[in-house]
C-alpha cells in the first residue's frame, strides 16, 4: 500500500510538471486559484487499525485556508473535528493539523497532497488521548464556480497515519475567495 501511495505521489508531482505549466492563475470560467477559505462537512471511513474500534464518520467539520503559489499549484492549511461512531462502546475523535499543496491539472480538476499531525482521542472502557500521529495524504478534488468570489469544492482523500489509524475522507465544502 506505501508503494501504491508513493507512486500515486509521484505522478502527481510529474503531471504537475507537465500539466501545470498551462494552467493560468485566472481562467475566463469563474476559476481563481488564489487565496480563499473553505469551510467543509466531511465524512470518514476508517481503515487500517481504526476499523478495530470505529465505524463511519457522520460527523466531520473542517477549515481550509489556501493561497496562491503561482502557475496552477495552490498550497493548503486544513485543520478541524472529526468524529468517529462508536463501536464496542468506544468512539474515536480526531483532530487534523495539515499543511499541502494542491495542483490544478484542468480547470476545476486538481490532485492533492497533505502532511501533518491528527490528534486522536478515545472514550469509552479504554479511553486514551494521543499526543500527535504524524500522516500524510494523497486525494483529489473538483471545484464548481458559483461566482468569482464563491465556490463549492468536492475532494476525496486517502489519509495514512504512522500507527495505521488511516482513514476514506470524502469532503463538500464552501470555498470564500478574496
Amino acid at each position: 500500500m506505501k508503494k501504491i501511495i508513493f507512486l500515486s505521489v509521484l505522478t502527481l508531482l510529474a503531471g504537475g510538471l507537465t500539466f501545470g505549466q498551462g494552467v493560468k492563475t485566472q481562467t475566463k470560467n469563474n476559476y481563481k486559484y488564489g487565496n480563499a477559505v473553505d469551510v467543509a462537512y466531511e465524512v470518514s471511513f476508517p481503515m487500517g487499525n481504526l476499523m478495530n474500534g470505529a465505524t463511519t464518520s457522520w460527523t466531520g467539520f473542517t477549515a481550509r485556508y489556501e493561497f496562491n503559489m503561482g502557475k496552477g499549484w495552490v498550497g493548503t492549511v486544513t485543520s478541524g473535528y472529526l468524529s468517529f461512531a462508536d463501536k464496542n462502546q468506544q468512539s474515536y475523535s480526531v483532530v487534523p493539523v495539515m499543511v499541502g499543496a494542491k495542483l490544478h491539472v484542468l480547470a476545476g480538476w486538481y490532485g492533492m497532497v497533505e502532511t501533518g499531525f491528527n490528534f486522536f482521542s478515545t472514550s469509552g472502557p479504554t479511553a486514551y488521548s494521543n499526543p500527535a500521529e504524524w500522516g500524510y495524504s494523497v486525494g483529489t478534488g473538483y471545484e464548481i464556480p458559483l461566482s468569482k468570489l464563491l465556490s463549492i469544492d468536492v475532494s476525496t482523500k486517502y489519509q495514512y497515519n504512522l500507527d495505521n489509524l488511516s482513514y476514506w475522507n470524502t469532503r463538500a465544502g464552501l470555498m470564500f475567495k478574496f
